[in-house]
C-alpha cells in the first residue's frame, strides 16, 4: 500500500469478526477478494513500528472455494501476500515493496465460511530485503504457512 492512493470498497459488505476491523485495501485485487479484516494488538520491540503487532484474518467464502468445495490454494496464496507484504510496507516506512518470492506449505483445507487468520511477522530487515513469515490458521488450527522475501523500495 502506498501513502497516496486511496482505500477502494470491498466486493463484498461482511461484517468484521470480533474485535477486528475492515482492513483498508489499495489493490483492486485484494478489494474484488476481500474484505480483509484486521485488528492491532499492542507491542514493543524489534519488527514493530509502534503502530501494535497486526493481526489478519478473513472469510472464506464462495468466490474462494475450488471444485472439490475447499478455498483455493490461490486465494490462500494472495491473502499471504497482502498480509506479508503489509509488514513488508510497515517496516519500509510506509514506501512501496515488492515480493521477490513466497513460499507456501499447505497442512489442511479451508472450507466454506472459515475464518483464516495471522499474525504476520518480520524474520530480518536488511538495507534493502526484508523476509516476513506467517502461520495461517482456523480456530486455533494450523491451514497454511507462508515465508517471505520483499525488495524494499524507496519513495
Amino acid at each position: 500500500m502506498s501513502q497516496h492512493l486511496t482505500p477502494l470498497p470491498p466486493a463484498r459488505d461482511i461484517p468484521p469478526p470480533s474485535g477486528y476491523t475492515a482492513m483498508p485495501l489499495v489493490d483492486p485485487f485484494e478489494a474484488f477478494v476481500g474484505p480483509f479484516f484486521e485488528k492491532r494488538v499492542p507491542q514493543e520491540g524489534p519488527g514493530f513500528d509502534g503502530e501494535g503487532e497486526l493481526w489478519a484474518a478473513f472469510y472464506i467464502d464462495e468466490r474462494h472455494i475450488n471444485t472439490q468445495g475447499i478455498c483455493h490454494g490461490g486465494m490462500l496464496m494472495s491473502f499471504a501476500d497482502a498480509t506479508l507484504g503489509i509488514v513488508a510496507w510497515r517496516m519500509n516506512d510506509k514506501h512501496p515493496c515488492v515480493t521477490l518470492s513466497m513460499q507456501t506449505n499447505f497442512l489442511k483445507a479451508g472450507k466454506l465460511g472459515d475464518l483464516v487468520e495471522v499474525r504476520p511477522k518480520l524474520v530480518r530487515k536488511t538495507s534493502g530485503i526484508l523476509f516476513a513469515s506467517g502461520s495461517f490458521e482456523v480456530k486455533g488450527e494450523p491451514l497454511f504457512t507462508a515465508t517471505s522475501v520483499w525488495k524494499l523500495l524507496k519513495a
